[in-house]
């Protein structure tokens, strides 16, 4: 079955850091463990990290967490191949599409393919706050169902 885990989630201070983009960023995104990479509302994977910095001091919000580090994984009984991985993330990136930046990696660097999803913590449209209510997380869990055809499990 897959699962789905946000990273950082009662570690005080995890993505608070002034380097929190750009860390998370260079994490996804390292060429040894990333087959594919992609993005919303940001021009490119190159520049996501600077572009989400950037939305943040528009907008004044340049305290609190910044960024929501989030993983799927696929169990290997579900013979997730990487490109099919990333046209699921393509999808999946959709449902924040409209408010947030967002970027994402398909790793395949350990037994199960998997995705890395990163969020820019502000909305590059109004610039206020991600709450990270239940009923968001899911909506996006049944998001990520309705996209990928099987049951997620999540993970604390």
């Amino acid at each position: 079955m897959s699962t789905y885990k946000v990273i950082g989630v009662g570690e005080h201070g995890k993505f608070f850091d002034d380097d929190a983009y750009r860390s998370a960023a260079n994490y996804i995104f390292d060429p040894e463990k990333a087959a594919y990479v992609g993005g919303c509302n940001v021009a490119s994977a190159e520049t996501a990290a600077q572009e989400m910095e950037q939305t943040a001091v528009d907008f004044g919000k340049t305290k609190g967490k910044k960024v929501r580090h989030s993983v799927l994984s696929f169990d290997k009984k579900e013979n997730v191949a990487p490109e099919q991985a990333d046209r699921y993330a393509q999808e999946i990136i959709r449902h924040y599409a409209p408010e947030y930046q967002m970027i994402y990696a398909v790793h395949e660097n350990t037994d199960d393919t998997h995705i890395h999803f990163v969020m820019n913590q502000i909305s590059c449209v109004d610039g206020h706050r991600y709450q990270g209510r239940k009923k968001d997380y899911y909506d996006f869990m049944k998001h990520i169902k309705q996209v990928t055809h099987f049951p997620v499990i999540p993970v604390k």
